[in-house]
Order: C-alpha cells, then structure tokens, then sequence
C-alpha cells in the first residue's frame, strides 16, 4: 500500500489573500460590527444601513438588519432594496456577496464564501462569490456555500445546505438541498 501525504496545517498559506482594506479599516470595522450590528441594544435600521455604507456595503433603501448580525467584510457586500437579514445572520464576505431586492435571509442563517481544499495536505483556502437573487428566501439556519446561488424567487429550507446553483421559483430542502417542488406566488391583496 502507498504512503499517503498527511494534512501539514502548518504549512497553510493564504499570503496570496488580500482583504481589501488595510489593517487599521479592517479592525475599525470590526468594533463597529460589533457596536452596532452584532449587539441586542435596537439601534434603528438607518444607523445600521449608515454604519455598512460607511464601510464600503451597498445598501439599498429600506434594509432591514436585526439584532446580532455578523458581516465579515462589509465593502464586498451589497444588499437590494428591502432586503432583510434576520437575527443572529453570519455573511462571511471574503468574496462578494449580493443580496437582491426583496430577499429574506432568516434568524441564524449563513452565508460562506470561503472554504478549504480539504484534498490538500496544506488544506488551501478557496474562494466563491454567493448570490442570492430578487425575492429568494434562506430559511431559518440555512446554509450557503462557497459558488451559490439562490435564484429568483427560490427558497432554501430550514437547516438546508446549498452549494450550487438553483433555478427560479424552486424550492429547495436538505443535505445537500435538493428541488422538491415549484414556489407558487399568490397575487398580493
């Protein structure tokens, strides 16, 4: 039998990374964050919509951002038109994320756009942007990974994991998540 290579974590380099603010912006945000989003003190949605335009975020009007809510990087993200992010949402922004108009991202909800190459000895870090379109919804404690989208009008389920893409209106559940049925949109009134 062949000698396999081990896992060398010591050997990890992400060097080639670049978070794209400098050190004194990078540690700025993070006492900001956690001053004004990561909090359960009710600050109201525009001091937080200020706060991440501030710090380089597309916000759009009428975001709505809950209480204990984590933003890794804010200057890669953009959130649409009446977008809301539910208590205790993590966006881990080492690559882009872009939130669409009218998208819901529920109470524990994450958004990952980096992982590892868990193939590689030195276990090196991948990077994928994520997207979630016009009026998708991530259910509570759902699950996005590196490369995905959640297309237009599409539904991730509670506790689901994505990691692809998906198709409008479809509704997504599992692990990993899989099309179980179309959503069907009542008209309004």
């Amino acid at each position: 039998m062949a000698e396999r290579d081990a896992v060398r974590l010591a050997e990890f380099n992400n060097s080639w990374y670049e978070p794209g603010r400098p050190l004194w912006i990078r540690a700025a945000w993070m006492a900001a964050n956690r001053a004004f989003l990561l909090t359960s003190f009710p600050w109201p949605y525009a001091v937080k919509r200020a706060v991440l335009r501030a710090f380089g975020a597309k916000v759009g009007r009428g975001v709505v951002v809950k209480p204990r809510v984590t933003v890794k990087y804010p200057w890669r993200l953009r959130l649409g038109d009446d977008a809301w992010v539910g208590e205790s949402v993590w966006i881990d922004c080492l690559a882009s994320v872009s939130v669409g108009a009218n998208v819901c991202l529920s109470q524990a909800c994450m958004i990952e756009t980096g992982n590892h190459d868990w193939s590689s000895p030195t276990f090196d870090l991948r990077l994928g942007e994520v997207t979630l379109e016009e009026g998708s919804w991530a259910a509570v404690r759902s699950l996005l990974l590196p490369g995905s989208r959640l297309a237009r009008h599409a539904v991730l389920g509670a506790g689901s994991v994505l990691a692809g893409d998906t198709e409008e209106e479809g509704v997504y559940v599992g692990v990993p998540a899989v099309k179980v049925k179309e959503r069907a949109l009542r008209a309004a009134g």
